[in-house]
Parts: C-alpha cells; structure tokens; sequence
C-alpha cells in the first residue's frame, strides 16, 4: 500500500515537471516585443518603435540564446536567433517625415515620380503584425498615392498598388 502513494506522486512530479517543458518548447514572444522596444527605443505604436506586438500565432522554436535585434532594415527591426535559424520581421511605425521641411522642398517631391516605368520596386503587404515585401516591376509611372500596376515578371499578372514613396509600392488593404 505505501508503494502506490509513492507511485503516484512520482508521477504527478513528471507530469509537472513535463508541462514547463512542453511551455518552454517555443519562444517567448513578449520578449521578443521587449526586446525590439529596447533597442529601437520606443515602445509599440509610438513612433520609431513597432506597430504592433510581435504576432502571437508565430511558434518559434526557443532560442538557447538571447535573439539580436538589427535596424531598422527596410522599415522593419529584424529579430534572429542564429543557432536555431529562425528570423522575424517586425513593421516599425516610422515617422512621416521632419516638421522642420519646408512647403516647397515638399511640393517639389510630390511633383516628381516616385516610381518611373521600368523600374524595380518594392511591393509590401502589411497585416496586423506582420509585413511582407518582395521586388516588382513597375508597369507604368507614377506619384505617391497614384494606382499603377506592378508585376513580378513581364509574363506574370499585373497587380493593381498604391505608390507610397520612392520605389516602394503597397496593396491597399481593407483595415
């Protein structure tokens, strides 16, 4: 009789000592939020820092190590962690430009194209946490806020894109 307490509570100890495991399995991802306000300096949704937290559907293997933080890059902090191989792409709220401009330096840039035919640009697509890119061609000419039309290849499908800035592009999204 005195063995079966014994029994089970060594099995309740396992199965608790299992459940931290099981936890510990996949990165901590409000680390990751704390770490990319560190080292941008802001916190999320003010400006420099990121737009929102760090996706919460992401499971990312544990990192033995403490992941880097690197940017911005393109608008985004990059966070890695190197021996498990795994990078992410955090959107940064970037400010729109300096109050000190003047009126005609800026209505000057809004005169020019932004975006000439022919030219390589970057398409964006951003969600609520996340922002993916990828390199386009530009089928026409065109200024921030014009719609031209972008395609991977000569051969592929147009897609329709709002121009943001110089050689950058997005899909608008329905927020």
């Amino acid at each position: 009789m005195i063995r079966k307490p014994a029994a089970l509570s060594a099995i309740a100890v396992l199965a608790m000592a299992s459940v931290p495991a099981l936890a510990s399995d996949f990165q901590d991802l409000d680390a990751l939020d704390v770490a990319v306000a560190a080292s941008m300096g802001a916190e999320i949704g003010e400006p420099g820092g990121a737009r929102a937290p760090v996706d919460r559907r992401l499971k990312l293997k544990a990192c033995p190590e403490f992941p880097t933080v690197s940017g911005p890059v393109l608008g985004a902090a990059v966070v890695r962690c190197q021996s498990v191989g795994w990078s992410i792409r955090v959107p940064l709220l970037l400010e729109s430009g300096t109050q000190g401009s003047s009126v005609t330096a800026a209505s000057e840039r809004e005169q020019r194209d932004a975006v000439t035919r022919g030219q390589a640009v970057r398409l964006t697509v951003e969600g609520n946490g996340y922002s993916l890119s990828r390199t386009m061609i530009a089928d026409r000419s065109g200024r921030v806020g014009d719609m031209i039309s972008v395609r991977a290849d000569r051969r592929s499908k147009p897609i329709l894109a709002r121009v943001t800035g110089v050689g950058e592009v997005t899909v608008p999204s329905d927020r």
